[in-house]
């Protein structure tokens, strides 16, 4: 008896000791900004909505300070996903069981195994250069009854000046056949039979479509100038916000030219950064803008620098910036109905990193729904975090330098005078 109430005790003590104080509420005095956003009745499914310039402007550079409230005061856990244009490829075991040469095509056959995977692309390794081959691509689930899944692709390899252009890979419908059977035609050119074959992999090539938030940039008047003694025009344009940027059209109205360029972000006038540098041409009249990409960078203020030589300037009616949009996806059955609240702009919030994200596809489908963020406005309870002592009470350092210094005074007095009486002892 004595012994199970000694594990009561444990297990108990244990039981306390193992628990979980319940999560606090995340105080939003520190937020500065929210937008409000309404969803329009019951929500199923997922729901999302883009970050706009505005958040994009004055939330962090890496927008983990956002967070989202529904209209009973809860949390509303999100995901957030940067929509760049992605591919995948994730290769699967395919075991080659057959090879052979029928007419002037070689042959490959392939085993995917009982329960394939889904696979849309075939890489295949064929020996030699400057050819120019066509390949055809089969599957069947018994390895009797064939369908065409590809007809008339090409294989390439160019070389020249030690560099080389090639294209190995075949891509198809999307697929689940056990079987494939892969015919590579010889080029006639310079194939004096079937073409040697190496190896073959398999793969399952996933193109996700991006999605871009574009800003038309403001743009100052055009300036006369001269870049290394050679004539120039400067455009300089503000996009409203300091926001992710991998694109820049500019619309010229001209109809053909080749002019050099660069592109700068001046945000520091005194430390300009280059963007991208290069060639702007247009060989016949078009209506497209032209398109300077360049790896992502946060910035506002840009400059666009042209040489004219002995050309007349450019004609530049637009300048319009595109960044790969962020998204945040939510689950909108989770929320009460009526408006929801998108705080941000607290530099010191910590990243909320729900479980949320774990669970959610890397890019998941369409959305039920999609809202829209409105107007931005002042967090009524936004309160600042009290300055550092030093910053409140200036004169304290002066203060505590000048009692330091009294102190270092009076020390170095006490060691002389001491200095002086042992020094009169040792005399006497």
């Amino acid at each position: 008896m004595k012994h199970v109430f000694l594990l009561t005790m444990v297990l108990a003590a244990g039981g306390v000791l193992g628990a979980q104080p319940a999560r606090a509420p995340e105080s939003l005095t520190g937020w500065l900004y929210f937008k409000e956003l309404r969803t329009a009745g019951p929500a199923r499914g997922y729901t999302d909505f883009v970050l706009d310039r505005e958040v994009l402007d004055q939330a962090r550079p890496d927008q983990e300070d956002l967070r989202l409230y529904d209209s009973a005061g809860h949390e509303v856990p999100y995901a957030l996903r940067v929509r760049r244009d992605v591919v995948s490829s994730d290769a699967f075991p395919a075991r080659e069981f057959n090879r052979g040469v029928e007419g002037s095509a070689a042959q490959i056959y392939l085993d995917l195994g009982e329960q394939p995977q889904q696979h849309n692309e075939v890489e295949i390794d064929s020996a030699g250069n400057n050819f120019r081959r066509h390949v055809e691509v089969q599957g069947s689930g018994d390895g009797s009854q064939w369908s065409t899944l590809v007809s008339g692709a090409i294989l390439f390899r160019f070389a020249a000046a030690g560099r080389t252009v090639e294209q190995r890979a075949v891509e198809y419908p999307v697929s689940r056949y056990r079987y494939l059977r892969i015919r590579v035609s010889r080029d006639p050119e310079i194939d004096q039979a079937a073409p040697p074959l190496g190896g073959v992999q398999v793969r399952r090539t996933v193109h996700l479509q991006g999605e871009m938030l574009s800003t038309v940039a403001r743009m100052e008047a055009r300036d006369a100038d001269r870049v290394n003694a050679r004539p120039a025009s400067l455009w300089r344009v503000d996009l409203g916000g300091q926001i992710p940027i991998e694109r820049v059209l500019v619309s010229i109205s001209d109809a053909a030219f080749s002019r050099p360029f660069q592109l700068d972000d001046i945000d520091d006038p005194t430390a300009p950064v280059m963007l991208a540098s290069g060639e702007l041409t247009r060989r016949e009249s078009s209506a497209n803008p032209i398109r300077i990409d360049f790896q992502e960078h946060v910035a506002q203020h840009l400059k666009l620098t042209v040489i004219d030589d002995r050309n007349a300037a450019l004609t530049v009616s637009e300048v319009t910036a595109e960044g790969a949009a962020r998204r945040v996806i939510f689950d909108g059955a989770s929320a009460a109905q009526g408006a929801l609240r998108l705080y941000y702009g607290n530099p010191r919030a910590l990243a909320p990193r729900y479980d949320f994200g774990v669970r959610l596809a890397p890019e998941p489908g369409p959305p039920a729904s999609r809202v829209r963020l409105g107007s931005p406005q002042d967090n009524p309870i936004y309160r600042p975090e009290p300055k550092a002592l030093s910053e409140r009470a200036p004169w304290l350092i002066y203060l505590v330098l000048g009692a330091a210094g009294i102190v270092l005074s009076a020390i170095l007095w006490s060691l002389a005078k001491a200095g002086r009486t042992v020094a009169g002892e040792q005399a006497v």
